[in-house]
């Protein structure tokens, strides 16, 4: 074995050991020290077990590899799949944002429309509240009654009753719609955690780097194993010269069993059943010279001083393939917890798809039942509107009546006048009768016979003008305040100006 690289040690070792050739046991080394040689060189042979744990490490790091190509396909495969599902999912997701917003928007809407047709109403009724009934037009004793007092207000609240219970059920189909939206919002959530809940790499090598090297390190791994067969193939030769020398030593075996079995406390119990076959093992028939003889121990001399080297080595190559081979495990584990947490959003995005029909149906029931709410609102608006108009006009009429009432009496005003001059014409002319009755009485009086014409002393008749069909003086027209006229007149005329 040569100082160094490990594969020279072991080539050297090889070809020096191949050139020895049996003779008689010359004492160049001692027996002592053959011995000591080749127990230690049974010792240094219990290092195969590194070289099968390197094969195992070698064996394991490749299928490893081959695994890590499977789950990195499969999550790449499952994770681009995700990508365009949720894809798919938030244009889904955007329509229903969509519906929500338009049903808001429209549900404001309806509500600012309704506000205004009830404050238009509202004031409408609070113009009838103040409007006082004129005390003339109501029997006498009768407490003061405003417009609003001769219609019935329960329309009106039954009105808004509907309406209140139409915005109710309209409030409640968007809570569910709400309720639905929320969830399929949980739900992408979850998945979107579930996606980053990705094992991270370690804090010292990134993903990508872990992956780029792994190819690296099971070539490193590989050529360790080779390295470290060819170190125990010059462990194995160097025993072979060692056990060579030992049987060309007479008392050899003797020797070699009497130090196997006699070892120092604490020692490394060496056995050497096998080394030879036999006690008396007869020595070879081949004589090598002095010159090979002392090849043979030159290179055995400077082998058993680089056994231990050799098998420190092992150990170091060991250790750094056991590193190595952590990283690649590291780096697998990474993989498949990656591997189980896609999957896992898989299953996630399954439930999602479960779920998606009923979130585009709750969107569909929304917008259904809105648009059937909006149309019984529309319609209650319209019988909304249709008071208020109906309220609108009462005022108005009650305006028309008194203009009205003050234009009858303007008219019974204008007849009483003529009925007054008629009567001072009769007064006059019933007076001038008088006088002429009573002149021709004392002129022919004392001559006539009263039962010539018995009407003959009539007194004058006395005429009157009285009202038809028996009507009395409760029929006729109240008298209205000017300035209560002036007023309904002024606001009849803004109503027409108005209306052009």
């Amino acid at each position: 074995m040569s100082a160094s690289p490990p594969a020279s040690r072991s080539q050297a070792s090889l070809s020096s050991s191949k050139s020895q050739s049996r003779s008689t046991v010359q004492q160049d080394i001692s027996l002592e020290t053959l011995v000591s040689h080749l127990l230690a060189s049974k010792r240094s042979l219990s290092s195969i077990s590194t070289v099968w744990r390197a094969n195992e490490i070698v064996t394991s790091a490749r299928a490893a590899l081959e695994e890590s190509v499977v789950l990195s396909a499969r999550t790449g495969f499952l994770r681009s799949g995700i990508s365009e599902q949720v894809k798919i999912l938030r244009k889904v997701r955007g329509g229903v944002e969509n519906v929500y917003k338009e049903g808001q928007r429209d549900f404001k809407s309806v509500i600012r429309t309704l506000d205004a047709a009830n404050a238009r109403l509202e004031s409408t009724m609070d113009i009838l509240r103040t409007t006082m009934v004129e005390a003339t037009f109501r029997p006498e004793k009768e407490e003061p009654r405003s417009l609003l007092d001769f219609v019935d207000e329960q329309a009106v609240q039954t009105m808004r009753d509907t309406l209140k219970e139409s915005i109710r059920e309209s409030q409640e189909a968007q809570t569910e719609f709400d309720t639905s939206i929320l969830a399929f919002d949980n739900d992408l959530r979850a998945l979107k955690a579930a996606m980053k809940s990705s094992p991270q790499p370690s804090a010292s090598q990134s993903h990508n780097e872990l992956s780029s090297t792994i190819p690296t390190h099971l070539q490193s791994l590989e050529s360790h194993a080779q390295e470290m067969a060819a170190l125990l193939d010059s462990l194995v030769q160097h025993f072979d010269l060692c056990v060579n020398a030992i049987r060309h030593t007479e008392g050899g075996y003797a020797a070699v069993r009497k130090a196997a079995s006699s070892q120092p406390p604490g020692a490394e119990a060496v056995s050497v059943s096998g080394v030879m076959n036999t006690e008396n093992d007869p020595p070879s028939d081949e004589p090598i010279s002095d010159e090979e003889r002392r090849e043979m121990f030159d290179v055995l001399e400077k082998d058993a001083s680089q056994v231990d080297d050799v098998v420190m080595e092992l150990k170091e190559y060991l250790e750094e393939m056991e590193m190595k081979h952590d990283v690649i495990l590291e780096y697998v584990s990474a993989l498949t917890n990656t591997y189980n947490e896609t999957t896992a959003a898989y299953q996630i995005l399954e439930g999602i798809g479960a779920r998606l029909s009923g979130y585009i149906i709750a969107s569909q029931d929304f917008q259904i039942r809105w648009e059937e709410t909006k149309i019984n609102i529309r319609e209650q608006l319209n019988e909304l509107e249709s008071m208020r108009l109906f309220y609108e006009n009462y005022h108005s009429s009650y305006d028309g009546l008194i203009l009205e009432v003050y234009r009858r009496k303007q008219c019974e005003e204008k007849i009483k006048n003529i009925v007054k001059k008629a009567m001072e014409q009769i007064e006059k002319v019933y007076e001038a009768d008088l006088k002429e009755r009573e002149g021709f009485r004392l002129d022919v009086g004392d001559y006539l016979p009263v039962d010539l014409w018995p009407n003959v002393n009539t007194p004058a008749p006395r005429w009157e003008f009285v009202l038809a069909d028996g009507q009395g003086q409760s029929d006729s027209v109240p008298e209205v305040e000017r300035s209560v006229v002036d007023a309904a007149g002024r606001r009849d005329r803004e109503r027409k100006r108005a209306e052009r």
